[in-house]
């Protein structure tokens, strides 16, 4: 990859083609349908939260790291999204977005306790 210049477009989110989301029954009847627990938390490690439902990435676009300090935005609507660069990004340095800016949806947390996935790398905020 070469330098990235700020406010570059990094990756577009295009639903039904490169995320997929899930609402509370399709995440639970999805984890159901995998085939161990592993796969099960790969799910729920590789999903984000937009409002009431869980998005999974399977692009590229699943690969940007969690960062307190990110390098990128993400802004979705309902249907498309982009993610923009903040900063320049050298060659070689990773793709970071701050993960708890997500909106996770009250579903996700028992989900999480549930598959024995809750992450470690940031904290979640508070299910009510």
């Amino acid at each position: 990859m070469d330098t990235v210049k700020a406010g570059t477009c990094i990756w577009t989110y295009t639903l039904g083609e490169n995320v997929f989301e899930y609402d509370a029954n399709q995440s639970l009847a999805h984890l159901e349908s995998l085939p161990d627990l592993k796969a099960q938390q790969r799910f729920l490690d590789s999903s984000f939260g937009k409002g009431e439902v869980l998005c999974l990435i399977v692009d590229d676009g699943q690969y940007v790291n969690h960062a307190a300090a990110p390098l990128c935005n993400c802004q979705t609507d309902l249907q498309t999204g982009h993610c923009y660069s903040l900063r320049e990004i050298a060659a070689g340095e990773q793709i970071l977005e701050d993960y708890t800016s997500f909106t996770h949806p009250p579903f996700l947390f028992p989900l999480l306790k549930k598959y024995d996935c809750e992450p470690d790398y940031y904290e979640l905020p508070n299910a009510e």
